[in-house]
């Protein structure tokens, strides 16, 4: 796509609005000519994050498909940003001092599988292991490709190619390579593929902890229903045809946080192989995952924005309320922990799948209720099966979430990593903080989060364990309640149809049992009628015969308990007043 080319976010989906009064009523931040160059020997492009102007114009950056990365250097006073460097001067940035007013980095990079030199400095600078550098380098998860030619054809093929060997004496050379693993040469578990392997396993997370780095690897889901409906494109076009949750898109991320105070986030591409060039659809998609990061960009502004009237994008990173002394003494500490953590939770996206009151499964689940009511199928079993899967696939998702806060909060040793994230540190725990680092510092893993993060991870989890899994849980056990009412609504009909044809049954052999002695007054009179017995006697003689058997039968029916004659009187009376009025409307 050409990079002149302007995205606005009219086009977004809401939420994502922006207005243009975001940057007026804004009091006059610092001017432009105090830069920031880092480095002496070349220029670095960074700009004052403070101006309207350079926010505005680094949105739209962010909204553009062909980014690679930016970097964001800020501290409490100051922001700086600085889009698509290359790998050389993000090497000298990483090993030249910054200044102490700007206290936390922010690495953000896309199509990591285009820059893994960048890739390989971060982990020579941060001591990656090998195993991890590898998995991030990973190339982008490709197409499905079907054979040409049916399995059955080509082991057909290679059978007649043997016996035709054995024919003329030949030795049966062993079929290629090819023939004996094409089925396992897909298998992401052999070729390494990190994206194979998060696209068929969406709960899958990765945690890897070094001497100066935390280290998270999760898949972020985002719905892509509106997107779908408001364009009216297929799931093709968005990419989420073959997901096991339908209008899902999942994004896998690495998220550092490292001991220099940088936070680096790196992303799945989207659409790996379109080179820039995206459609509508593609784009309002790729918008919609860069949301929550769009909105902690925003946040490391001072810039007024009308967006502020929504007080769940308001975030902590540079702005704060009070200015204590004990306030303002830990906000260098708190600043990358909470990076990380708003980074990680993308709430809104995430978790929205199935908290909100129009989630699509609660009103399925009621859907379905009420045409079991009206006629209850088979058919709808499988339905509740797929919603079961769904909500399945859902419920592993977020528990994934559940043992990474787990890991992250886990109540650590008293180890200098733990020590250094303290926040009040008394005179006894600094005497074993300066033990632990005399007896080894260097054999420490791990980076301690303040507390300031810590308690919002341990918030998210609450939030996680009360909502999601709880509505999750909810919905499988009212799918499971489902299922066995459907069930019964079924057998009920069955049963209620089989009553119908018993009675039937009993009603006809009632009929044959009282025409039957009728049958044998009749045989009996036929061969001496007019002399023996007339026809009056023979009348006389049916009407007490009939009504004998009827009045048998009756008794026989009111002793039994099988009445069922007496059901089909309302349907008769019902068809007769039916008649009636219709011959009364004709004349």
């Amino acid at each position: 796509m050409d990079s002149e080319i302007q995205y606005d976010f009219a086009d977004t989906l809401p939420g994502m609005e922006r207005s243009d009064s975001a940057f007026t009523n804004q009091k006059k931040p610092k001017s432009e000519a105090s830069n920031y160059e880092p480095l002496s020997d070349r220029e670095t492009g960074f700009r004052n994050l403070d101006l309207p102007d350079v926010l505005e114009d680094s949105v739209q950056q962010l909204c553009t498909p062909t980014a690679r990365n930016f970097i964001v250097d800020f501290g409490d006073e100051e922001a700086w940003v600085s889009f698509d460097q290359p790998a050389e001067t993000i090497n000298t940035l990483l090993d030249t001092p910054r200044p102490s007013n700007l206290h936390t980095r922010w690495i953000n990079i896309w199509f990591p599988f285009q820059q893994r030199p960048l890739l390989e400095i971060l982990a020579q600078q941060y001591d990656f292991s090998p195993r991890l550098l590898a998995l991030m380098s990973s190339d982008p998860r490709r197409m499905r490709q079907y054979p040409s030619q049916p399995i059955e054809q080509r082991n057909e093929a290679i059978l007649r190619r043997s016996f035709e060997d054995i024919e003329k004496g030949l030795s049966s050379s062993p079929p290629p390579a090819t023939d004996t693993s094409s089925l396992s040469s897909s298998n992401p578990a052999r070729t390494g593929n990190l994206y194979d392997i998060v696209d068929g396993v969406w709960h899958y997370t990765s945690l890897d902890q070094g001497r100066s780095y935390l280290c998270l690897g999760f898949n972020s889901l985002y719905n892509v229903h509106a997107v779908e409906t408001g364009c009216g494109v297929s799931e093709e076009s968005t990419g989420t045809k073959d997901a096991p949750l339908p209008h899902i898109k999942r994004v896998w991320t690495w998220l550092l946080i490292c001991a220099d105070k940088t936070v680096i986030s790196i992303n799945e591409d989207l659409y790996p192989y379109s080179e820039g060039r995206l459609s509508h659809p593609q784009q309002l998609v790729m918008m919609e995952t860069r949301r929550n990061l769009i909105n902690v960009f925003r946040s490391l502004s001072k810039v007024e924005d009308s967006r502020e009237a929504n007080p769940l994008v308001l975030l902590p990173i540079r702005r704060r309320l009070g200015d204590t002394k004990e306030e303002t003494a830990h906000r260098d500490k708190d600043a990358p922990g909470l990076l990380f953590y708003y980074l990680f939770e993308n709430w809104f996206n995430s978790y929205s799948l199935i908290t909100r009151r129009e989630s699509r499964y609660g009103m399925e689940l009621e859907k379905l209720q009420k045409e079991m009511f009206s006629a209850p199928k088979l058919h709808h079993i499988d339905l509740l099966h797929g919603i079961g899967n769904e909500l399945g696939a859902l419920k592993r998702h977020y528990k994934s979430y559940i043992r990474l806060v787990d890991r992250v909060t886990e109540p650590q040793s008293s180890t200098l990593a733990s020590r250094t994230g303290s926040r009040v540190p008394s005179k006894a725990s600094q005497e074993t903080f300066d033990k632990l680092a005399h007896q080894g510092g260097q054999s420490l893993m791990g980076i301690g989060l303040t507390s300031a993060a810590i308690v919002r991870f341990e918030r998210l989890r609450d939030m996680i364990s009360l909502y999601a899994l709880a509505e999750c849980k909810d919905y499988l056990h009212q799918k499971d309640g489902l299922v066995q009412m459907n069930f019964q609504l079924v057998a009920m009909s069955q049963s209620a149809g089989v009553d119908r044809l018993t009675r039937v049954a009993l009603l006809i052999s009632k009929a044959t049992i009282l025409f039957l002695p009728l049958t044998f007054l009749t045989e009996y009179v036929s061969a001496d009628l007019g002399v023996t017995y007339s026809v009056k006697t023979y009348w006389i003689a049916f009407a007490v015969v009939l009504t004998l058997s009827w009045v048998l039968l009756m008794g026989f029916g009111v002793l039994s308990g099988t009445m069922e004659s007496w059901s089909l009187f309302p349907p008769l009376k019902r068809a007769f007043a039916k008649v009636k009025n219709w011959k009364r409307k004709s004349d």
